[in-house]
């Protein structure tokens, strides 16, 4: 049995006001293309399909397009909520995309409840999947329990997640591939600087030790930075997000994992690299060298540009924005102050002197002209006067 594990699409996705549904819609053509090619039995999304619970209707024809491609090349797909998806709305649209054989999980539930899908693929082996949702902490551990006693919510919470996973894995057969996908964070496993630690709840992370030891693999999402867990007893990896997300990633290879399993015998992983997304470039370079390097920059992706100055330039950002409209960020960078530099006696210091001394650190020891600091001192006079 082939299977290819996908996570975290968060589509509809706007950042740094730039829709980057173009680049997601490329990444499932490419995916699409790879599951057809290598004739994929399985598909599994591990959650975070999109980016909020209230999706654009492009994120959402985007996301069922892909769907209904993978229904047509005689895929089945396995889908879990995440915690940026509506658990609602994936149970409602769920009830239609089985027609394709597109399986949505939306909630935790028990094995004899829906926290189990079974199927047999096109070649007749025998799948089980067991299924963990995003499981919000305020649904397993009460406000009042968390106040009374921190350590003994957070120990209920982890035994929740033993139990549900012991419920699951009682499903496996040994005449199956046995697979269990889940959204959640484990212990040990590898932040990336686009998940805020609000959405991760990282002091409610489950050990790995949790997991089956009987599953040929285990497919997890919510962690953007795609990694194995060493510590699990079983195959377990981080999809990850296909795209890189902020510049923290820049530079940060996303890939899918593929799986070869058959029952009895261990499976076999490996990671693919995704092609198709726009990659996040962090440079540093000055006005000229940019202007010099305009059109090799223009096609480097998204740019996060720092740019050294000699003195303060208050347009530097237009500047390098006229230049390369793929230029999200801008930060000029000035040179140190000389930190042996001694003190200066405010209390010493006349009015003007003050003014001078503060125009020459805000404009790179540059003095202010004469009539500007006349106009200075005129104000000042007028506001002496009108608390008279």
């Amino acid at each position: 049995m082939r299977i290819v594990h996908t996570s975290d699409w968060h589509a509809g996705r706007i950042w740094k006001g730039r829709d980057r549904l173009n680049e997601l819609q490329a990444i499932f053509d490419e995916l699409a293309g790879f599951v057809e090619r290598d004739k994929i039995d399985v598909l599994l999304v591990s959650g975070d399909v999109f980016d909020s619970g209230a999706p654009s209707a492009a994120a959402e024809r985007a996301v069922f397009r892909f769907f209904r491609r993978m229904g047509a090349t005689g895929v089945k797909t396995v889908v879990i909520a995440g915690n940026h998806d509506s658990a609602a709305r994936l149970e409602a649209w769920g009830t239609l995309t089985e027609l394709v054989d597109v399986y949505a999980v939306a909630r935790p539930r028990a094995a004899d409840r829906g926290g189990v899908v079974r199927f047999d693929t096109r070649s007749g082996e025998h799948a089980i999947i067991a299924a963990i949702p995003w499981a919000p902490v305020r649904d397993i551990v009460t406000a009042l329990e968390l106040a009374v006693d921190e350590t003994a919510a957070r120990q209920r919470y982890a035994d929740w997640m033993k139990r549900i996973v012991d419920n699951l894995r009682g499903s496996f057969r040994g005449d199956a591939v046995n697979l269990l996908m889940a959204h959640t964070l484990l212990d040990g496993a590898q932040f990336g600087t686009s998940e805020r630690r609000v959405h991760l709840g990282e002091d409610w992370a489950a050990t790995a030790q949790v997991l089956p030891s009987d599953a040929h693999y285990v497919a997890l999402g919510h962690i953007h930075k795609p990694q194995r867990i060493e510590a699990a007893p079983s195959p377990t990896c981080y999809a990850g997000s296909p795209l890189q997300l902020d510049f923290g990633e820049a530079g940060e290879e996303k890939s899918f994992v593929l799986i070869d399993a058959r029952p009895g015998r261990p499976a076999q992983i490996q990671r693919i690299p995704y092609r198709s997304g726009v990659p996040l470039r962090r440079i540093r370079a000055t006005l000229a060298e940019l202007e010099r390097d305009v059109p090799v920059l223009r096609n480097a992706g998204w740019l996060s540009v720092t740019v050294p100055l000699t003195a303060p330039d208050p347009d530097v950002n237009g500047k390098v924005r006229r230049l390369l409209g793929n230029a999200l960020v801008v930060d000029a960078e000035l040179p140190q102050e000389d930190e042996q530099r001694p003190e200066v006696d405010r209390a010493s210091l006349s009015p003007a002197e003050l003014f001078r001394a503060y125009f020459r650190k805000a404009h790179g020891g540059a003095e202010p002209a004469d009539s500007l600091l006349e106009v200075f001192m005129e104000l000042r006079r007028q506001a002496e006067g009108s608390d008279e």
